[in-house]
């Protein structure tokens, strides 16, 4: 089964390059500091797209082991002074990374054509009337309301990701403008949308997984994700789970471990990587990809 779909104007899928979404984020909070662009937005999504198809903007960190939490209001503060412009400025489509209806409505309003939802729609489920009145694409990522003990990683995040295509399909949206993402570093779905931080070993609710063994068996299990039908997107850039493997203190030290596991993951079929370093990440993907190629001609 060939896989395909766009995410705005981008054709991404199956026998295509792999595309790069580069991380552009407002909100001063953000673990990374390298990606937050304040009074310099505009500027720095010129420079990303330089190397990248896609920009996410975001307003608020979702990072959920750091007090990152800020209203509705205080994230369309933020997006209003900055996202029509970068809109305006850029070629690249621009992707809004928000979990909140009224949030993705302005951003589709000016100018946004994909809506990132790390929510994957559950916390809000009238996201998808929002995404679908919009003809927007949308970022589906993997999340559960409740853990379920005993059942691979893998296949809990098969079964949450395919409630929220179904949800969002059922709603009227094109189901070529769906996306997924396994939640690489997210936990259990917080029950409301509220400041939460979620800390300690079991952040998937079941003890014979650790939240950084849980990433790993995600991204060397990520080609199950191909009977969802939808492509793939990853997002692995400098997350905690390479720090706790590699042994280093801050997302600053993590840039080699980052591009080894976007390289995996374009191996194991993602055909979208989301990163804060579209320059280098570009370079590794395409590398990874010419394997699978290689490997593609091969076995016919």
């Amino acid at each position: 089964m060939e896989i395909r779909g766009v995410l705005g104007r981008v054709e991404v899928g199956d026998g295509l390059p792999v595309r790069i979404m580069a991380v552009l984020n407002l909100s001063p909070e953000s673990f990374y500091k390298g990606s937050v662009a304040v009074e310099n937005a505009v500027e720095r999504a010129l420079g990303l797209e330089k190397y990248a198809d896609i920009i996410d903007v975001g307003a608020m960190s979702t990072a959920p082991y750091l007090e990152t939490w800020i209203p509705p209001e205080k994230e369309l503060e933020r997006l209003k002074a900055v996202l029509p412009d970068i809109v305006k400025s850029v070629k690249a489509t621009v992707s809004v990374d928000t979990y909140r209806p009224e949030v993705a409505r302005y951003a589709l309003k000016v100018g946004a054509e994909v809506i990132n939802d790390v929510t994957g729609g559950k916390l809000y489920p009238d996201m998808c009337r929002v995404v679908a009145e919009h003809d927007a694409s949308v970022v589906l990522l993997a999340r559960e309301r409740e853990a379920r003990r005993g059942v691979a990683p893998i296949q809990r995040v098969l079964d949450a990701l395919r409630e929220s295509v179904e949800h969002f399909q059922r709603c009227g949206v094109d189901p070529r403008k769906i996306a997924v993402d396994p939640g690489v570093g997210f936990p259990l779905l917080p029950p409301r949308d509220e400041p939460y931080v979620v800390k300690g070993e079991y952040r998937h609710g079941d003890e014979k997984w650790p939240w950084w063994k849980w990433d790993l068996h995600i991204l060397a299990n990520l080609r199950e994700l191909r009977r969802l039908g939808k492509p793939i997107l990853i997002g692995v850039s400098r997350k905690s789970f390479l720090r706790r493997i590699v042994g280093a203190e801050s997302p600053d030290e993590v840039l080699p471990a980052s591009l080894a596991a976007e390289a995996v993951a374009v191996l194991h079929g993602a055909h979208v990587v989301r990163t804060h370093n579209p320059k280098e990440t570009r370079q590794a993907a395409a590398f990874a990809k010419a394997l699978v190629d290689l490997f593609q001609k091969l076995d016919h």
